[in-house]
C-alpha cells in the first residue's frame, strides 16, 4: 500500500508565493504540506496546479533518517485502486470474431447435401485419411476498402466466413481455403474459392500431403511411429535408455517431433524425426537418433520409414541399423541425460542482498488514464484512438488508429513469427517454422498479474475460433497499462529557466506459447504521437545433441548432453500507413558526404562535408529495400497533399530499432517462396484488397508453391502518392548461450521499431500536456516560479527530502 505521513495535503496552494528563508511567509503546517506535495510531484513527474515559491531552504528543517523516514511515511492514506474508465467506440468494431451460432450454422450448411462438398462430420468415429471434412471455420477480415466505406461515411461491412476444408476424398486430394456468405446463412449464401487473395500457382488450395497434422492424421502418424519404433525397443533401450510403444501407452519414455516444413510442394512429404526423452521439457532432452520417414498421400499403409541416422551415420534404413547394431556395428554415443533438474525454474542459491523486497513496479496511483470499451475493443489514450481485432492465426491487430483525430494507420499487425534453424543433424539443419500456421492467437495465454503485466492493468479477452469448430475466449490474452517511459519527453535547462515533460506511453501487450518459445509483443503508443512495436522471446531453446567434434559450430555446450543451437527469428508486420487519407508517398533521406569548396573557407580548399538527397521510392521495382550501413538514411512516408504550416509535408518515419534482423540465408530451400517477406528489412507495396497478407496461415509445408508468394506484390505499379502498404521485419539472431538454460532471456532476445512524427505537426506534439514542470525567475528578487499546470500527485505517495523540486532551479547573482 501506498501511504504518507501527512493526513491532509491537498490541494496545492496555487497563486501565492512564498520565500522559505521568511517564516513568517507562510505558515509552518502549510509549508510542510507543501513540501511533502512538491516531493511527490518530483518523484512521480505529476505536479502541482501553478505553485509558486523561493527556492531557499527554509531554516531549521531536518529530514529524517531515509530508515526512519521509510517506516513512518508508510502508516496511513491508502491508495485508490485504479478504476477502469468505460468509454463508447464512435462506431460498431467491425472486425467481431464468429460466434459459436454463425459456426455451428455454417457448419450445417457446409455439411447440407445441397452443397455437394460431400463432407463426413469430424464427429464422426470412423472419419479417416480419405474423408473430405472442415479444418477450420474462421471470420473473413473485411476487405479495407469496405471497412474505410462504413468508418468514414455510412457503407456497410459485408460479412463472410473464411473455411479451410481437408479433402482427402477427391481424385486428387487437397487442402483448400474458401469463402462462405453473405452471413448470416440465407438463401443468398455461397461459397467459392479464395482464389481472390492467393497469389500461388495453387490459387487457394495445396495437395493433401502439404496439409496440417490434425487430429485424424496426427494418429495415423502416432501408428506409423509405434510400429517403426517398436520392433527396435531393446535396440533403443540400449542406445538411449529409452524407448517408444505409441504415444498413449505408458511403457513410452521416448517422444518424437515432426520436422517442418515437411514437403517442398505438397507432391511428397518426409520428414525428420528426432527423438527425445518423455520428459517435463523434451525440447531440451535429445537424442543422437534421427529416422526420415514418407507419409506422402491419404493411403496410411503405403506410409513408411526411410533412413535412420545415429552418431552422425547414415543408415539406408531401420532394420539396416538394427542389423547393424545386432552385429555390434554401432558405436554408442552417450544417451540423453536423465537429471532434468537444469531444467527447472525455482529458486536455487543464496538469495541476493535485499532481494526479500518487493521489487519496483508500474503503478497508475492517481488512476487510470486511457478508456476501453470492451465490447468493442475499443481504445482512447491522451489523444490516440484505435479498434482491435483478435485472430486464431496471429494474435491482436490494431486498426484506425488516429492521433488527436487524424489517422495515421488503418492497420497495424503480425503477419507472421518464423524461425531458421542451423544444425549438423537432418533435424536441426531442416528446420524452419512458420508460427502462423500452429496459430499464434490460438497459442495466447492468460496473463500473470504482477509478473506478465503490472498490476492493476486493464484485461481483454482474446474471441477467436478453434480448429474444432468451437468459439473459443482466452482470458485475459490482452492487457493494456500506462508506463513512464524511465525518461523525460522533452527537457532542458540554461541559466534562465528549466523545463521538463513527463514522458509516458500507453503499452497493448500479448503473449503466446507457441511450442516451446514464448513470444511477448509490446504496441507502444506515446504522448508525442510515436507508435512502437517491441518484440521479446523467452521459453526452451530447441536444443541439439551435445557432440564435442562439432567444435561449437552450431552452438555452445549449454548442459550435460544438450548443446544450444543457431537459429534466426524474424517477425513481419503490416504497417499500411494512411496519413490524413490513402495518398502517401515513400521517401529515402540519404546522408551523403562529398568534397566541396565554400567561399567562406578559401584556406581550407575543397573539404568534406555532409548533407541530405532526398528521393522517392516510385515504384515497386525499389519496393524491396535494404538497410545502409551506418543508419544513413531515414525512412519516411509522407503525404505530399498535407503540408505542415511551413510547407513541409506532413509525415512518420519508420525509424528501425534493436536488432531489426532478417533471414541469414536467402536461399534455403525450407524458405525459398513461402517466407520471401523475410528477406529484407523493410518493403513498400501498393495496398490491394487481393493482398491483405505477406503470408498465408499454410505457407508451411510448401516453400516452393506457397499460397501467397510475397515477391509477387512487386509488380511496378507506381508508389507515388498512392495507398501504401509498409512491411517491417523485427527478429533476432539467437546467439545461443548457457544462460538460455533454463529459459531464454528476454533482456537480450529483444527487437523493435519506431514509427515516429515527422514533421506531422508544426513543433513537437507535446505542448498540450499537463505533466510538464517550467522553472523561472520573476521580478527584482529573482524569486523563483515553479509552474506545474495543476496536477497533483496523491496523497498517498511516500516521498523523502530528495524528491523535493525546492532547490532544483536557481538563478546565480
Amino acid at each position: 500500500m501506498c501511504t504518507s505521513a501527512a493526513e491532509a495535503v491537498s490541494p496545492y496552494f496555487s497563486g501565492e508565493r512564498y520565500e522559505l528563508g521568511r517564516p513568517e511567509s507562510a505558515p509552518t503546517t502549510m509549508w510542510f504540506k507543501s513540501i511533502l506535495l512538491l516531493l511527490a510531484a518530483a518523484s512521480l513527474g505529476l505536479s502541482a496546479p501553478n505553485a509558486r515559491y523561493s527556492s531557499t531552504t527554509r531554516a531549521g528543517w531536518q529530514p529524517t533518517s531515509p530508515r526512519t523516514d521509510r517506516r513512518s511515511l508508510l502508516s496511513r492514506d491508502t491508495c485508490t485502486l485504479p478504476e477502469e474508465i468505460p468509454t463508447a467506440a464512435p462506431k460498431a468494431n467491425p472486425f467481431v470474431a464468429l460466434s459459436q451460432q454463425e459456426i455451428d450454422d455454417l457448419a450445417n450448411w457446409l455439411l447440407a447435401p445441397a452443397q455437394g462438398l460431400n463432407l463426413t462430420s469430424t464427429s464422426s468415429p470412423n472419419i479417416s485419411l480419405s474423408d473430405n471434412y472442415i479444418w477450420h471455420i474462421d471470420v473473413l477480415k473485411p476487405n479495407k476498402s469496405d471497412v474505410l466505406s462504413y468508418l468514414d461515411g455510412s457503407g456497410a461491412v459485408p460479412r463472410y466466413a473464411r473455411v479451410t476444408l481437408i479433402q482427402g476424398g477427391l481424385r486428387v486430394p487437397i487442402v483448400a481455403e474458401y469463402s462462405v456468405g453473405p452471413l448470416p446463412i440465407s438463401n443468398s449464401t455461397q461459397i467459392g474459392s479464395l482464389d481472390n487473395i492467393y497469389n500461388g500457382p495453387n490459387g487457394a488450395r495445396l495437395l493433401w500431403s502439404a496439409g496440417p497434422v490434425d487430429p485424424v492424421r496426427s494418429a495415423a502418424i502416432d501408428n506409423l511411429m509405434n510400429m517403426t519404433l517398436s520392433p527396435i525397443a531393446d535396440m533403443t533401450n540400449d542406445l538411449l535408455d529409452m524407448a517408444f510403444y505409441g504415444s498413449s501407452d505408458n511403457r513410452s519414455t521416448m517422444t518424437y517431433f515432426m520436422q517442418s516444413p515437411a514437403s517442398t510442394d505438397g507432391e511428397r512429404t518426409l520428414f525428420w524425426s528426432p527423438f527425445r526423452r518423455n520428459v517435463m521439457e523434451p525440447w531440451d532432452s535429445p537424442s543422437d537418433l534421427y529416422i526420415q520417414f514418407d507419409i506422402t498421400g491419404t493411403d496410411a499403409s503405403l506410409w513408411t520409414s526411410l533412413k535412420a541416422v545415429y552418431n552422425l551415420q547414415v543408415y539406408d534404413s531401420v532394420q539396416d541399423f538394427y542389423n547393424a547394431w545386432k552385429d555390434g556395428n554401432v558405436t554408442k554415443s552417450p544417451p540423453p541425460a536423465t537429471d532434468i533438474s537444469f531444467l527447472y525454474k525455482n529458486q536455487t542459491g543464496p538469495v541476493r542482498d535485499l532481494e526479500d523486497r518487493f521489487a519496483p513496479t508500474i503503478l497508475a496511483l492517481d488512476g487510470n488514464r486511457f478508456k476501453v470499451d470492451r465490447q468493442e475493443q475499443y481504445v482512447e489514450y491522451l489523444g490516440w484512438t484505435f479498434y482491435m481485432r483478435f485472430d486464431y492465426d496471429v494474435g491482436v491487430q490494431f486498426y484506425d488508429i488516429k492521433f488527436k483525430g487524424e489517422r495515421v494507420l488503418y492497420e497495424l499487425s503480425l503477419q507472421d513469427a518464423i524461425a531458421q534453424y542451423a544444425g549438423n543433424n537432418p533435424f536441426q539443419a531442416g528446420t524452419g517454422y512458420m508460427d502462423r500456421f500452429y496459430g499464434i492467437g490460438a497459442s495466447s495465454i492468460k496473463m500473470i498479474p504482477g509478473y506478465d503485466c503490472p498490476y492493476h492493468s486493464v484485461y481483454l479477452d482474446g474471441n477467436y475460433s478453434t480448429t474444432t469448430q468451437q468459439a473459443y475466449t482466452q482470458d485475459s490474452a490482452i492487457c493494456i497499462f500506462e508506463t513512464d517511459i524511465g525518461t523525460p519527453i522533452t527537457r532542458h535547462n540554461n541559466p534562465v529557466w528549466a523545463q521538463a515533460t513527463k514522458g509516458s506511453q500507453l503499452v497493448v501487450r500479448m503473449v503466446a506459447t507457441v511450442g516451446n518459445y514464448d513470444y511477448l509483443w509490446d504496441y507502444g503508443f506515446f504522448v508525442d504521437g510515436t507508435i512502437t512495436v517491441d518484440a521479446h522471446a523467452s521459453g526452451y531453446i530447441q536444443g541439439n545433441y551435445f557432440r564435442p567434434d562439432d567444435e561449437g559450430q552450431w552452438g555452445p555446450r549449454v548442459a550435460e548432453t544438450l548443446a544450444g543451437t543457431l537459429h534466426t527469428h524474424v517477425m513481419n508486420f503490416k504497417a499500411d500507413f494512411d496519413l490524413i487519407d490513402e495518398k502517401n508517398t515513400f521517401v529515402k533521406t540519404d546522408i551523403v558526404v562529398e568534397n566541396i569548396t565554400q567561399p567562406w573557407f578559401t584556406e581550407l580548399g575543397a573539404f568534406e562535408m555532409m548533407r541530405y538527397n532526398i528521393s522517392d521510392v516510385e515504384t515497386e521495382d525499389d519496393g524491396l529495400i535494404n538497410l545502409p550501413p551506418n543508419g544513413q538514411t531515414m525512412f519516411t512516408v509522407v503525404n505530399k497533399d498535407q503540408l505542415n504550416e511551413w510547407g513541409v509535408p506532413r509525415g512518420y518515419r519508420v525509424l528501425p530499432g534493436l536488432s531489426n534482423v532478417i533471414l541469414a540465408s536467402q536461399n534455403s530451400p525450407f524458405f525459398l517462396k513461402n517466407a520471401q517477406f523475410a528477406k529484407q528489412p523493410i518493403a513498400v507495396s501498393r495496398q490491394h484488397d487481393n493482398e491483405p497478407s505477406s503470408t498465408a496461415t499454410l505457407n508451411q509445408n510448401v516453400p516452393q508453391a506457397p499460397l501467397t508468394e510475397f515477391y509477387k506484390f512487386f509488380d511496378g505499379e507506381s508508389l507515388v502518392q498512392q495507398d501504401l502498404v509498409t512491411w517491417v521485419n523485427l527478429g533476432m539472431h539467437h546467439y545461443t548461450r548457457a544462460e538460455d538454460i533454463p529459459n531464454t532471456l528476454m533482456s537480450e532476445a529483444h527487437s523493435s521499431i519506431m514509427f515516429a512524427p515527422q514533421n506531422w505537426g508544426n513543433t513537437e506534439l507535446t505542448k498540450d500536456l499537463s505533466n510538464a514542470v517550467m522553472m523561472y525567475a520573476e521580478g527584482p528578487e529573482n524569486q523563483i516560479v515553479i509552474d506545474t499546470n495543476g496536477v497533483e500527485p496523491p496523497a498517498c505517495l511516500p516521498l523523502g527530502p530528495e524528491d523535493s523540486l525546492v532547490g532544483v532551479f536557481s538563478v546565480e547573482g
